[in-house]
């Protein structure tokens, strides 16, 4: 939902409908971050069609008001709803402050997403995020927490993958990472440990040797020498091979060089490391979705640098390997993936 005319059935005219969500206005367009208000998560609605009602959205253009309550919002106490959110706050040099007030407010915030569930909970100190803030997912599990000096990072600090999992743990200070940092797989499993000195990372050789690799193999890739984006990455590879993302880089290299089996075989392995590894189950479809669009096609046109390939139009793809696409698409959309060629894809093949 979102502030625009709705066409009334049987009339000519048009309303312009504002919509109050748990009493946050939605004029603009919603984010992707916000989510999403299905029907199952609406507890009830009021609907004002008389301006004299409308209360303080009397100075705007609108020919009805839509309040809608979440089943959420429902069940939160009065003291909890009086907490505000910075939604309904407003930023002066860069200090935050309650609509109708010039001095920064102190307090508890607390930010939710459009169907009701916590978004957000901390503190602003004259206006500054200050104190402990917690952020959590969509479906309310706890996504990081962070603490916070005078709106500067400042403490002990962690981040969670959406199965519950710890992902990275450490500490900042003065805003930037100090000292020992972990990081984790969604399995558990450790990918690495670093140690930081005010933001920055102290690296063995063989690490600065890795990203090296990386940065050369993606400056080719960048270039479409693609094939000498691979020997770099493999290179990476070779150095540390528990880094998902080289695997990632070089299977999505494959890809793009029309090595479709091979670039499958690293999809799979950057997903044996991460089973949340949103991307590689996008590519890891396209991989095989190209492997048929592409069977038996003859070179176009070519050069050093590029070969041109014709796709066909109408591909049959067997079975099996139509389910494996499927499962991969829908959970690449299940993790969060929202490109619109995983969408097509996903209704041109699954549907």
């Amino acid at each position: 939902m979102t502030f625009m005319s709705i066409s009334v059935y049987g009339q000519e005219n048009q309303d312009k409908t504002l919509f109050v969500v748990d009493s946050i206005p939605v004029f603009g367009n919603i984010n992707e971050e916000e989510g999403t208000l299905s029907e199952n998560t609406v507890d009830h609605l009021n609907v004002i069609t008389n301006k004299a009602d409308f209360g303080e959205y009397k100075i705007y253009d609108f020919d009805k008001i839509i309040f809608v309550f979440t089943k959420e919002y429902t069940k939160r106490s009065e003291e909890i709803r009086r907490i505000p959110t910075t939604k309904r706050m407003y930023q002066k040099e860069g200090k935050w402050c309650l609509i109708g007030s010039s001095t920064p407010y102190t307090g508890r915030v607390i930010d939710y997403y459009l169907n009701g569930i916590k978004e957000r909970d901390g503190f602003l100190k004259k206006g500054l995020v200050d104190g402990l803030t917690n952020a959590y997912y969509k479906d309310g599990g706890l996504k990081f927490y962070r603490n916070y000096s005078n709106g500067i990072a400042d403490g002990e600090s962690g981040q969670f993958f959406p199965n519950g999992k710890l992902q990275q743990k450490g500490v900042f200070k003065n805003g930037k990472e100090d000292g020992f940092w972990q990081m984790w797989y969604s399995t558990g499993a450790i990918k690495l440990s670093v140690e930081f000195k005010s933001g920055k990372p102290k690296l063995s050789k063989d690490a600065i040797l890795v990203n090296s690799f990386v940065e050369k193999g993606q400056e080719a890739f960048e270039t479409g020498d693609y094939a000498k984006a691979v020997v770099y990455y493999t290179k990476a590879v070779e150095l540390n091979s528990n880094l998902t993302e080289n695997y990632f880089y070089r299977g999505t290299a494959y890809l793009y060089d029309f090595k479709f089996d091979e670039a499958v075989l690293d999809f799979d392995k950057a997903i044996s490391l991460e089973p949340l590894y949103m991307e590689a189950f996008g590519n890891r479809a396209f991989a095989l979705i190209r492997k048929y669009e592409f069977k038996d096609s003859r070179v176009l046109s070519q050069n050093s640098e590029v070969s041109i390939y014709p796709a066909k139009e109408n591909i049959e793809i067997p079975a099996d390997e139509k389910v494996k696409i499927c499962s991969d698409l829908k959970r690449c959309i299940e993790l969060g993936c929202t490109k619109q060629k995983i969408i097509d894809a996903m209704k041109k093949y699954c549907e």
